[in-house]
């Protein structure tokens, strides 16, 4: 692989790199694809046994949701958390709160946590173990992999291998006092690996499921219950004052008994009142209980009351709003950066400012700095919606919108990453020559980090609608942030995806780049017989896909390979000593290589990537 990259602009292996974020989680494959082509050796730096020693950048992360400023009741259940949490033990507490939807169990983690900031020095860390679809939970070698890189390990160091991760997991947090929130868990199987080793932490777990399995690892189980009347009330009178809630007692307690104790619900509505100061509480008490009518045609679920307050807000949306609330559903993960919303809204020709604080407004949006996302029950809604009032046309051009869009900002990354490599992907030219979104390679990294989720199932989605040009360019594009990040996981998944999608394409150019790229994570993991059977096919590409230097770059590092392999490091080991297969591959690769360098080989130079 070709490129320039200087040293001094990108620290690939620093703990700036892996300050603790927020993960947004999610991936789409299933913990059998983390085991796939996973056997061997996992790092040049990284033993395949666990270390006696593992030297990290000690980290103490601060990853909890940022708080939504309403937390009412639920004493009894802080109460229960405190008497589990001073019990003498031997092992990590493990809580695991179930319950509805938007009944308040991440809320009430959350809170509770931050209340006993301090029982927790060594850091409070958080991941989401769902999407926002809810469709397709995300692996705990996954799951481990975001902690490990929230604990302070080099994105270079973390093990490929489920349980190299997990011994490296339990030795890091050893004797740590550290809080780990666990969100939208969906299977035990999720959850176990994820215990710290120590007993001055906790494990917190949230989900809809009645996570028994979890009783074998001691956990503690509480199933949240609906708030009383007083506590729904309480929030209508936070959120509209409470003279207006006073004026109408009656009807306020109405709407509570209505709201079925959810505080999604009643949130929802205090907000749709809040948007209406002259509208009565009696006649939102009206709208709900009419709502709720209509709907008993539908299967009836736990989440009920919330959905059918949902459904009031949305009804209450200017066509502007309702149209821009569908479309960001079509959003793979609900998860949206701001300008990827300002996007979608230009292409409705809404003023994007004023819809998007309807949207917020109406409680139907969540919004940080620099995102906005749905709640899960939520973005269910909105897509809802979206399939019985959008035409198929619509949707998959909206869909399409995202991921062009995901591929133009990558592109622009990758620029400013590497910015002298060929590309072939069809956005390059036009952004060539554009001013740099980022300052600086590391905040083009830090981009790739923050959006390394909502990537992958770009990618995904795009391979399930079989829409082949998308899922070989964002591969193109992400290989800089491969490179220096090490997300192997999605290196490998991606690229696999890339190159099948460049093949059925007849792309010979990018099958052969992507080859390329992919080789290098296998001889970066040291998986040499997986490097050679992913690159060996590029030189026998037609001759007119055939990109000279970055074969020259790569056929040189497999020809090391494949004497690595059977222990001749010499280059000039004598290929008699080698087996029939090895010298096979040091043949073809030699051969390929005096083919390739010729037109090109200044090209490399001292600038070769791997």
């Amino acid at each position: 692989m070709t490129g320039e990259i200087a040293t001094g602009d990108i620290v690939a292996h620093g703990a700036a790199n892996d300050v603790a974020r927020t993960g947004v989680p999610t991936t789409r494959h299933d913990e059998a694809s983390d085991r796939t082509g996973t056997t061997g050796v996992l790092d040049r730096r990284s033993p395949g046994r666990l270390p006696g020693r593992i030297d990290v950048l000690p980290v103490a992360a601060h990853q909890l949701p940022p708080s939504s400023g309403l937390f009412v009741g639920r004493t009894s259940e802080l109460n229960r958390m405190e008497a589990w949490h001073r019990e003498n033990s031997e092992r990590a507490l493990l809580v695991a709160l179930t319950g509805s939807g938007g009944i308040g169990k991440t809320t009430l983690a959350c809170h509770w946590l931050r209340q006993h900031e301090r029982r927790f020095p060594d850091g409070q860390l958080y991941v989401d173990a769902g999407t926002r679809s809810a469709e397709h939970p995300i692996a705990a070698a996954e799951l481990l992999g975001r902690l490990l890189r929230a604990l302070g390990v080099p994105p270079e160091r973390v093990p490929l291998e489920m349980a190299e991760r997990l011994s490296w997991y339990r030795s890091i947090t050893a004797g740590r006092s550290l809080s780990v929130l666990v969100d939208n868990v969906v299977s035990t199987a999720q959850v176990r690996p994820l215990l710290p080793e120590s007993a001055t932490s906790t494990l917190l777990v949230t989900s809809r499921s009645r996570l028994v399995g979890l009783t074998m690892e001691g956990a503690r189980f509480m199933e949240l219950a609906p708030l009383n009347a007083e506590d729904v009330v309480h929030i209508l009178s936070r959120k509209l004052g409470r003279s207006r809630v006073s004026r109408e007692m009656g009807n306020a307690r109405l709407l509570a008994k209505l709201c079925a104790g959810s505080p999604l619900a009643a949130t929802e509505i205090s907000a749709w009142l809040a948007a209406r100061p002259r509208r009565s509480l009696a006649h939102a008490a009206n709208l709900v209980r009419e709502q709720r009518k209509r709907m008993t045609t539908l299967p009836r679920s736990e989440d009920f009351a919330a959905h059918s307050v949902v459904d009031i807000c949305y009804q209450g949306l200017s066509p502007q709003a309702a149209t821009l609330y569908r479309r960001l559903a079509q959003h793979p993960r609900g998860d949206l950066p701001v300008a990827l919303t300002h996007h979608l809204a230009g292409i409705e020709g809404s003023d994007s400012e004023r819809v998007l604080a309807e949207l917020r407004d109406a409680r139907l949006l969540g919004a940080g700095e620099q995102r906005y996302w749905f709640h899960d029950l939520v973005l269910a809604h909105a897509r809802t919606m979206s399939l019985g009032e959008d035409s198929p046309a619509v949707r998959r051009r909206t869909l399409h919108s995202v991921i062009d869009w995901y591929i133009g900002r990558a592109v622009e990354a990758d620029l400013v990453i590497t910015p002298r490599r060929p590309r072939f992907g069809r956005h390059y030219p036009s952004r060539a020559n554009d001013w740099p979104v980022w300052d600086s390679p590391e905040s083009a990294l830090d981009w790739f980090e923050r959006e390394r989720g909502n990537l992958r199932a770009v990618i995904i989605e795009a391979h399930h609608n079989q829409w082949d040009e998308p899922v070989w360019q964002l591969c193109e594009a992400m290989w800089g942030f491969f490179f220096h990040r090490k997300h192997y996981r999605d290196w490998i998944d991606s690229h696999r995806l890339g190159i099948e999608a460049a093949s059925r394409l007849g792309h010979p150019l990018a099958e052969s780049r992507l080859r390329c790229q992919l080789a290098f994570a296998y001889l970066d993991l040291e998986h040499f017989d997986e490097a050679m059977d992913v690159c060996l096919p590029a030189p026998r590409l037609p001759e007119a896909g055939w990109d000279s230097a970055e074969l020259s770059t790569t056929l040189s590092e497999l020809t090391s390979a494949a004497r690595r392999g059977s222990g001749h490091d010499d280059a000039g080991s004598n290929t008699s000593d080698e087996r029939p297969g090895e010298r096979k591959i040091v043949r073809i690769s030699s051969a390929a290589l005096s083919r390739a360098r010729a037109p090109r080989a200044e090209t490399t130079g001292n600038h070769r990537i791997g």
